[in-house]
């Protein structure tokens, strides 16, 4: 199993907003304007950024998503890592060194967005051996980390509203062991 945390410090983002049928000029007006608002959010949440400076997001997600996947009984779990690069010949390279019998990807990304905390987490599973690669949609089997293949996916999300630099530690652990719990418990669902 391996979380692919690309990240090392809270993406501040804004939505962008939707210039619908405005042409071209319409679209510039809508991009700049969205441009100066992610350029504000930015400066506003500077003082959250501050207390990060030592959390170690990786770690306390791979803490959290050990502990609640050894707890499941339906899949047999095998030991996660985390990994910084979420490029496909990364996974190529884990899929094809892994012993197991499906190999388990999740990649989890985490934002403050118009003061909200947002933690999401896209999950897959590839299977190995004949007896999974039944449960495949659409068989590729030249490229065995095709999306055809996928025998598992899923994306979960956490939000929390009105972070402070105060709690934003806090936030991220509690959204860090709600998401890795999330997983479990779909995970220990039968299929």
């Amino acid at each position: 199993g391996i979380l692919t945390i690309p990240q090392n410090n809270l993406n501040v983002t804004v939505q962008a907003t939707n210039p619908g049928n405005s042409g071209l000029l319409g679209a510039l007006i809508v991009a700049a304007i969205d441009s100066a608002r992610q350029s504000n959010a930015e400066k506003a949440a500077a003082p959250m950024l501050e207390p990060l400076r030592d959390y170690d997001f990786r770690s306390v997600m791979l803490n959290a998503s050990t502990d609640a996947l050894t707890k499941i009984d339906k899949v047999k779990v095998m030991p996660l890592r985390v990994e910084v690069v979420a490029s496909d010949s990364s996974k190529r390279i884990a899929f094809d060194q892994s012993t197991a019998s499906a190999v388990f990807f999740c990649n989890v990304g985490y934002r403050l967005e118009s003061g909200n905390l947002i933690v999401t987490a896209y999950a897959e599973m590839y299977p190995k051996i004949d007896r999974l690669k039944q449960f495949r949609n659409k068989p590729e089997e030249a490229n065995p980390l095709d999306s055809g293949n996928v025998i598992y996916r899923k994306t979960f999300t956490f939000t929390k509203q009105a972070v402070t630099p105060i709690t934003i530690k806090e936030n991220l652990s509690e959204a860090a062991t709600n998401v890795a719990q999330q997983l479990a418990a779909d995970l220990n669902h039968g299929l």
